[in-house]
C-alpha cells in the first residue's frame, strides 16, 4: 500500500496524464485501518497480538479489513479523461462497475449498494461495524452480501482508490481479529470462491478484471515497469483513447 500512495504522490505533482491498475496479496493475515481510524473500538488488539496480526494504517479512509486470502486492487489516477476526477460518487461508481463487469466474465452476478449501514452495539460495547459488515455507495454485494470492499482518497488531482476482494474467508480468525460475531459476518460477507462454488485462481481473477476495465472505461491496458523510487516490480497503465 506504500506503493499506492508514492503513486499517488508522484501523480498528483506529474504533467503526464496516468492511470495505474494494481493487483497484489498478502504475505500474512494483516488488519489495515482507515487512515483516520482508531484502533480502539474497531479491532481486538489484544487477539491480534497474540496471534502476530500486524495492525496498520493504510493511506486510505473506510473501515477495520483483515486482508488474508485475497487479491488486492489499487487505482491510481490523475487522467480526467479515464475518470471523472471532480466526483467522488462517480468514480466510485465507474471502478464499481469495471469490478462488476470483470466479475461478470467469471460467471458472478452482482449488485452495486446504494447506501451504508450504521454501526451498531456489539457484545454490549459500542463497536464499529468492520468493513465487509456496512456496505457503502457503489461496493459489490452477492445475494445481499459484501464481495468487494474499497476506500479512496483524494488529491486536489489524483486520486487513490484500492479494495479488498476475498478468494476465501476464515470467519473465525476475521471476527476475533474485528471484535465482532462469527455470525455477524457469516451474513454480511461472502467470498469469491462461495459466490462461485469453486477455487478461483488469482491470475485468472486478475485477467477477468483486466477485461472489466477494458470494457468499461473503454482503453487498453499496458503492462509496464514502474520507477523505482516506488519499490514496484510492475503494473499495468491505462492508455487513454
Amino acid at each position: 500500500m506504500r506503493i499506492d500512495l508514492a503513486l499517488l504522490n508522484n501523480l498528483e505533482k506529474c504533467s503526464e496524464r496516468m492511470t495505474f491498475l494494481r493487483f497484489y496479496d498478502w504475505e500474512t493475515p494483516t488488519v489495515s485501518l482507515g487512515k483516520h481510524q482508531k484502533a480502539d473500538g474497531a479491532v481486538d488488539c489484544s487477539y491480534c497480538r497474540q496471534s502476530a496480526i500486524p495492525v496498520v494504517h493504510r493511506p486510505t479512509g473506510g473501515r477495520a479489513v483483515l486482508h488474508d486470502c485475497e487479491l488486492t486492487y489499487a487505482v491510481v489516477s490523475n487522467d480526467p479523461k479515464c475518470f471523472p476526477l471532480s466526483s467522488i460518487r462517480e468514480t466510485y461508481r465507474l471502478i464499481a462497475m469495471s469490478l462488476q463487469e470483470g466479475m461478470g466474465g467469471l460467471g458472478i452476478v452482482t449488485q452495486l449498494a446504494g447506501s451504508s449501514r450504521k454501526s451498531r452495539s456489539l457484545s454490549g460495547q459500542q463497536m464499529e461495524d468492520p468493513c465487509f459488515v456496512s456496505p457503502s455507495y457503489c461496493e459489490l454485494l452477492y445475494e445481499g452480501r459484501k464481495i468487494v470492499g474499497s476506500a479512496q482518497r483524494r488529491l486536489r488531482r489524483s486520486f487513490l482508490q484500492h479494495g479488498s476482494i476475498p478468494l476465501q474467508v476464515n470467519h473465525a480468525t476475521m471476527a476475533a481479529s474485528l471484535g465482532v460475531s462469527e455470525e455477524l459476518l457469516r451474513r454480511s460477507v461472502v467470498s469469491l470462491s462461495e459466490a462461485l462454488g469453486r477455487v478461483v485462481a488469482r491470475r485468472t481473477l486478475c485477467e477477468a478484471l483486466q477485461a472489466g476495465f477494458e470494457q468499461v472505461c473503454r482503453v487498453k491496458l499496458h503492462r509496464r515497469e514502474v520507477d523505482e523510487d516506488v519499490r514496484c516490480h510492475s503494473s499495468a497503465k491505462i492508455a487513454s483513447n
